[in-house]
């Protein structure tokens, strides 16, 4: 019974050493878009809790590779996007890297002002953005150009999606939120609504609408998700930034396969 007691104590000891320790990790504060989209930051309805979304799992298992503690919350998007600007937030994801970008976020890799490119191996996740229509929609897309164009195409305020479709000329003017958008392309008031392979089947599903928007055949764009990181952490804390992406890296090569399983249909990396 002596020897079963020090035991006891011993493993206490060490669990107390641990939390401790893990209580000193510097804190990253990290903001993301409210409301979730899942299965990316958050699960689908009636998911297990213990699946909080595919990223948020990725990014929690960097954190504890590179020994800091996440300090998680939630805004709009552009409201994240103005704090990690501020430095009121030291990062936020879920982003695509886009030039213009690089004022108020620093992107793995990337050195603001030179030539020195993204390093895609430190993305968070790889995606397509589909174009949801209705099956006998007249809206046309060849991967360069529209066709069949008449109210305009949708996509959500702030995205690099948003950006694209202006740059085509295509881009309508109202700001929608997601569902409300899909709504207005079956009610033949928006030719298409811009969304990402999994969120968009996702929440086509939810609304009860599977069969009635399907996405054109070819993606809007192809693109890698990153966690950019506020100037301010990085100059403040480069080593540790670094760590932090290369563990994001390490992590989703180690875990990509598993991840893609349990919440795509896709089941691509």
């Amino acid at each position: 019974m002596a020897n079963l007691r020090v035991w006891i104590l011993l493993l206490s000891g060490a669990w107390a050493s641990v939390a401790t320790a893990e209580g000193e990790w510097p804190r990253l504060r990290l903001c993301y878009e409210v409301g979730g989209l899942p299965p990316y930051t958050s699960s689908p309805p009636g998911w297990p809790a213990e699946q909080p979304g595919l990223v948020i799992e990725l990014i929690q298992q960097a954190a504890n590779q590179a020994r800091l503690r996440l300090d998680l919350h939630q805004q709009p998007w552009n409201r994240c996007v103005l704090e990690v600007r501020q430095g009121s937030s030291d990062g936020t994801f879920v982003a695509v890297w886009q030039a213009d970008r690089d004022v108020w976020g620093r992107y793995p890799g990337r050195i603001p002002l030179s030539e020195a490119p993204v390093d895609v191996g430190q993305r968070l996740w790889q995606v397509e953005y589909l174009i949801m229509v209705p099956p006998d929609s007249r809206l046309q897309w060849d991967g360069q150009r529209f066709g069949g164009v008449v109210h305009g195409v949708g996509a959500p305020l702030g995205y690099a999606t948003s950006q694209r479709l202006r740059e085509l000329g295509v881009l309508a003017q109202e700001s929608l939120a997601q569902a409300t958008a899909l709504r207005l392309v079956l009610a033949g008031r928006l030719d298409g609504y811009v969304l990402e392979r999994e969120i968009g089947l996702a929440l086509i599903d939810e609304m009860g609408l599977r069969g009635r928007l399907v996405p054109l055949p070819l993606p809007l764009m192809r693109t890698d998700w990153y966690l950019p990181l506020s100037h301010q952490f990085y100059a403040a804390n480069p080593e540790l930034a670094e760590r932090f992406w290369q563990a994001i890296a390490e992590q989703r090569e180690r875990l990509a396969e598993e991840l893609a399983g349990r919440y795509l249909r896709a089941g691509r990396p």
